[in-house]
């Protein structure tokens, strides 16, 4: 398995782009972006937090993250306590479409803080990448 820390390598009809954690400021875009560049594919992006989203080029269509845990505790009337993103609601939890990007954010399997979940269940996602399908094709 190979680690991908601000870097992107092409796999089949993709690329597959690797930012490092914006959390602990480890993320570099621009060196992300140059070394997609070396690529002429469509980029599938994977980070650690949704919080990179808004400095991508449209070019990075597609981004997998994790990090918010969709808030790990989301109260009745009251919503998410925390969602763990500088963005707020914006990229709390699972499928979001802004212009021509989307972005998947699972909720994943563990808890960050407290040992505790409410209102917000784990999940894991399978996800099948293929032509581009209209907005209701994605599940």
């Amino acid at each position: 398995m190979r680690v991908l820390a601000n870097e992107a390598l092409r796999a089949g009809p993709v690329v597959i782009a690797g930012a490092d954690d914006p959390y602990t400021r480890r993320a570099d875009i621009a060196a992300l972006v140059r070394s997609a560049a070396r690529h002429d594919a469509p980029v599938v992006t994977l980070s650690h937090s949704p919080d990179i989203v808004p400095q991508l080029p449209p070019r990075f269509g597609l981004v997998l993250a994790g990090h918010t845990h969709c808030g790990q505790i989301a109260l009745p009337l009251i919503g998410r306590v925390a969602t763990m993103s500088d963005h707020g609601d914006r990229y709390a939890c699972g499928v979001i479409r802004e212009g021509g990007r989307t972005v998947i954010v699972g909720a994943g399997l563990g808890t960050s803080l407290l040992p505790l979940r409410y209102g917000a269940p784990p999940d894991f996602w399978v996800i099948t990448i293929g032509p581009l399908a209209p907005a209701h094709g994605l599940r």
